[in-house]
């Protein structure tokens, strides 16, 4: 609260409390009464009486001046009417201050007869008659909009300043430090920032005052009389409470009631405290410490507004101590995350929209050949393809537009794909020097917009070099075994023109189902022949066009002429011509129809859908076996996967020929999947053919 200075008051001295007893004495006398008004008349003040209905009867000159209003216009309006009043708290509050018999001094807001707001510095007393009941209340309002102004323009310098001094370095103590010279002396004789560390302790972070000598002993001060975190009031108070304390006025008992010992007590008498606030730091809505300002030798008595100024200085510093404490955890866990990165095994590479490298850790530069992370970094990732030759995994060149980062960047939400890659100037017998197995996932922002794309390099090469070397002796293996099944199939063929000349009936069932073993195990050689040559690049296609549905048709009356025990129907047509392989295709439908009949042996009937839309030709094949579970759909098209189910007999077979059917449909650029809504309601495998 704001006093005003004795000299230049004149009217509140007729008014002091101390000559008060005499103010109805002196009214008796005339030539007083006419003293004491012109008094009022005169004052600079705005001067006016009012009852305790807030009923005006008396307005000065300086009142006229002040508001506009004449007296005559003003007397018997209600004050707080005529002049709109803005009160700090209630007009309530302000009546019961009165009525206590205590003199009300703060700021209030007025509205002029223009309509322009202006801020008044008003002290107010009720006034009593000689049988001391009151009858009146004396208003003295003085004009301090402009040296509020002024106040707030300093305060919007100061607080400029502050915020200038916290955005220029993220080390937060060393900001607190050049903060505290600002305020010193300008704000307080003394100012100290203490904050609430990990365990719960008051730390003090800076103590300054002009006199370094003093800052030093003020430490020391600390140190031997640490604060009491029980303590109700101070610093302990506001951090626990996240409130303010003002205290406008020290006085002795107020020391003596707060010092723990005598020597406190004479350190606090020393240092002279005349005023003190405390407000809180707060981060994020949560209080991690408190800031004081104390005023002594300068005698300063700080109010309300004081303490507004410092709630903002105090606001301000805990936003950038919580930033300068975030940036010093998201640095502390970005190094941890890169000591981390870079010790994995599988290469990581972060994409930029653009598709440029944003970052890399050494195994993704070791795996591209670079010697070091920023050369790859200042390497176009366009020119980093160009160096190599890049092959997929059935060693068939690798379209740049497939590259899982690419295609995650286009908008899908995760991309996988097995490539090999060598030197770009290799021969016509190109073999990858490495295999990797690239996974590429987005990074995106809250619209959904994707940011980055993060590619993980997972080295192969052992397994695929170990996987060639198995395909190399499956691939001799069968040729090897082909020669003896040719000449077995020979002999049968001899011994059965020898058997059937002799009517050897039992001896001719025997070679029947010696033949069909011998059938089964060519099967089987033929397809171990077809993965190797998959995995080699070298199976072949002989492209023609040719009618589907005949192909169907034929594929299906073949198949129907080896099984008694099923019926295979064909419902629609494709009316498609596509260009493939037709016995490769027709492998494909064989494979699908001896595989249904085999998996729903206590089914009859086979279904074989044929339809087409605006895109694909479409061919369906549905059982009504034993189903497929969810958790293998996915993997049934690996090559050696078989579903296993220890309540289900188990089918012979290596779970090579649906991995083979995939490969063949996907080397046309179709597409083949399997649906089945539940186990033992049988599966549909469909075929999509450009």
């Amino acid at each position: 609260m704001s006093t005003y200075p004795p000299s230049s008051d004149k009217a509140s001295l007729a008014f002091n409390a101390q000559t008060r007893s005499d103010l109805h004495t002196m009214n008796n006398r005339e030539h007083t009464g006419q003293l004491l008004s012109h008094l009022i008349e005169l004052a600079p003040d705005a001067i006016l009486v009012r009852d305790q209905a807030s009923v005006i009867f008396s307005w000065n000159r300086g009142a006229e001046e002040l508001y506009g209003w004449t007296a005559q216009e003003a007397r018997g309006q209600v004050t707080h009417h005529l002049l709109q009043t803005q009160f700090p708290q209630s007009r309530e509050a302000l009546d019961a201050i009165l009525a206590s018999g205590e003199q009300w001094q703060g700021e209030l807001i007025h509205t002029r007869r223009d309509g322009t707001l202006v801020i008044v510095e008003s002290r107010q007393v009720m006034v009593r008659n000689e049988q001391d009941e009151p009858y009146a209340i004396l208003e003295i309002n003085r004009d301090i909009t402009e040296q509020k102004q002024r106040e707030r323009t300093n305060q919007e310098h100061f607080l400029a300043e502050v915020s200038k001094i916290l955005a220029s370095s993220l080390d937060y103590q060393q900001t607190l430090v050049t903060i505290a010279h600002l305020v010193v002396p300008q704000l307080a004789d003394w100012f100290t920032v203490d904050m609430v560390d990990g365990e719960g302790k008051v730390e003090l972070i800076v103590v300054d005052h002009v006199d370094p000598d003093k800052v030093q002993w003020a430490k020391a001060l600390r140190e031997r009389y640490p604060i009491d975190p029980a303590a109700t009031t101070g610093t302990p108070q506001v951090v626990r409470t996240g409130k303010a304390e003002l205290y406008p006025y020290i006085s002795d008992e107020l020391l003596v009631a707060s010092a723990r010992t005598e020597e406190e007590l004479t350190i606090a008498r020393m240092i002279g405290f005349t005023s003190i606030m405390t407000v809180p730091l707060v981060a994020r809505g949560e209080t991690i410490g408190a800031v004081t300002f104390v005023s002594a030798e300068s005698g300063r008595k700080y109010d309300e507004r004081d303490v507004t100024l410092a709630e903002e200085i105090g606001r301000r510093a805990g936003i950038a101590i919580d930033n300068a404490r975030l940036y010093r955890e998201v640095g502390q866990a970005r190094d941890q995350l890169e000591i981390i990165l870079q010790g994995v095994a599988d290469g990581i590479i972060v994409y930029e929209n653009d598709e440029e490298i944003v970052y890399a850790n050494e195994a993704a530069a070791r795996l591209t050949g670079f010697e070091s992370i920023a050369t790859m970094l200042h390497t176009a990732s366009a020119d980093i393809r160009a160096q190599f030759t890049i092959v997929d995994e059935n060693r068939q060149p690798f379209s740049p537009t497939k590259l899982p980062h690419r295609r995650v960047l286009a908008g899908e939400r995760t991309a996988q794909a097995i490539i090999g890659y060598g030197n770009v100037n290799a021969s016509e017998t190109f073999q990858p020097d490495r295999w990797v197995n690239v996974t590429s996932r987005p990074v995106m922002n809250e619209q959904g917009t994707v940011l980055f794309a993060i590619t993980i390099l997972h080295d192969i090469t052992e397994l695929v070099l170990a996987e060639h070397r198995k395909d190399e002796f499956i691939s001799m293996a069968s040729h090897e075994l082909k020669t003896p099944v040719t000449s077995l199939k020979g002999f049968s063929y001899v011994l059965h023109r020898h058997l059937a000349k002799q009517k050897d009936e039992q001896s001719l069932q025997y070679l029947s189902r010696m033949d069909a073993q011998v059938m089964k195990l060519t099967k089987l050689i033929n397809e171990l022949l077809d993965i190797s040559r998959m995995q080699s690049g070298k199976l072949a296609f002989q492209n023609e066009l040719f009618d589907l549905d005949t192909l169907v048709q034929e594929t299906v009356a073949g198949v129907q002429a080896t099984t008694a025990t099923h019926q295979l129907h064909i419902e629609g047509r494709t009316e498609a011509q596509v260009l493939g392989d037709k016995d490769h295709l027709g492998q494909v439908f064989i494979n699908l129809l001896t595989n249904a009949i085999k998996y729903s042996p206590k089914a009859k009937t086979v279904l074989v859908h044929l339809s087409k839309n605006q895109e694909q030709a479409i061919v369906r094949i549905q059982d009504f076996g034993i189903g497929i579970a969810d958790s293998h759909h996915e993997k049934i098209f690996e090559r050696f996967y078989q579903v296993t189910d220890p309540e289900e007999r188990t089918y012979p077979g290596l779970g090579i020929g649906l991995y083979i059917s995939h490969e063949i449909v996907d080397r046309h650029h179709g597409r083949m999947w399997v649906e089945s809504s539940k186990k033992g309601q049988g599966s549909t495998f469909t075929v999509a053919l450009l």
